[in-house]
């Protein structure tokens, strides 16, 4: 069976890839018809956190499958080509109208895709199933993304907190759930942890970079200061022709680039140098 080909946006978390989504749903690109609090389809979502756990990875200790033997690739492989083909469970992603308007990812002839950080890891497998795939992926500066991410670790260990006496999440951890009803991170506790982990998403961008897959690369700080000529750039990459560059500029914050500079922050800067992103 022929699928239609998605539009994948990839990157390190916080690095503004729910911002490239919701420009793009502005711009007619279906993402998911049900969606996280980060853009995420919940369809996507859960095959690739599926798909990770066998490599024994999470978002925050990823993982590639380049060194998967061929067996056990065309094994998941099939397993997702399986899953992507059931009319049932692409509800999850076209949602229940789509009992009437039976679409799938071998007929769906408008623009789609979806979202995820993880995408980064799981693209040698998505690669496969869907040879037409276009890849955005958006990096930003270390720093700012570190801080980001520890700033929302805490409000998620706030979350963790206020959930643990309720009643369902008390059943949970006998559920097939991986790390169900817990959303912090054990492994993000300080800049030093988030650098590692940024390594870690950068360096797999720059080999995803080697394939032959049609991508893109785009700088946050480029599209919130060059908003206008970066958002032409992706719109050319993604087929976009009409679109408004004043309505569209409105989504980004100006400001936000420049949110962490003025805090004191602690950090081994050795690990930055490894980064060696230039703003």
């Amino acid at each position: 069976m022929k699928l239609t080909s998605p539009l994948i946006v990839t990157g390190m978390h916080r690095s503004g890839t729910t911002l490239l989504v919701k420009i793009l749903e502005k711009n007619g690109v279906f993402f998911g018809a049900y969606q996280d609090n980060n853009s995420e389809s919940i369809f996507f979502q859960r095959l690739n956190r599926w798909l990770i756990s066998f490599n024994n990875s999470y978002w925050d200790n990823p993982k590639s499958f380049d060194t998967l033997d061929n067996i056990n690739l065309d094994f998941l492989i099939s397993k997702c080509n399986r899953t992507i083909q059931n009319k049932i469970l692409t509800l999850y992603y076209f949602g229940l109208k789509n009992i009437f308007l039976n679409n799938s990812f071998s007929s769906y002839d408008l623009p789609w895709g979806w979202k995820d950080p993880l995408n980064t890891f799981t693209l040698d497998i998505w690669s496969k199933i869907f040879p037409c795939i276009s890849i955005i992926n958006i990096v930003r500066n270390p720093i700012d993304v570190s801080c980001s991410l520890i700033n929302r670790q805490s409000k998620m260990k706030s979350h963790d907190l206020k959930n643990l006496k309720k009643y369902f999440n008390s059943l949970v951890p006998i559920l097939s759930i991986n790390k169900g009803a817990v959303f912090r991170s054990f492994e993000i506790n300080t800049i030093d942890d988030c650098l590692i982990l940024y390594k870690k998403y950068q360096d797999k961008i720059k080999l995803n970079n080697l394939k032959n897959i049609k991508q893109i690369n785009i700088k946050y700080e480029d599209l919130v200061n060059n908003t206008e000529d970066e958002l032409i750039k992706i719109y050319s990459f993604c087929g976009i022709n009409n679109f408004n560059l004043k309505q569209d500029s409105k989504l980004i914050d100006k400001n936000i680039a420049n949110k962490y500079n003025n805090l004191d922050i602690s950090f081994d800067s050795k690990l930055l140098d490894l980064i060696s992103y230039d703003k």
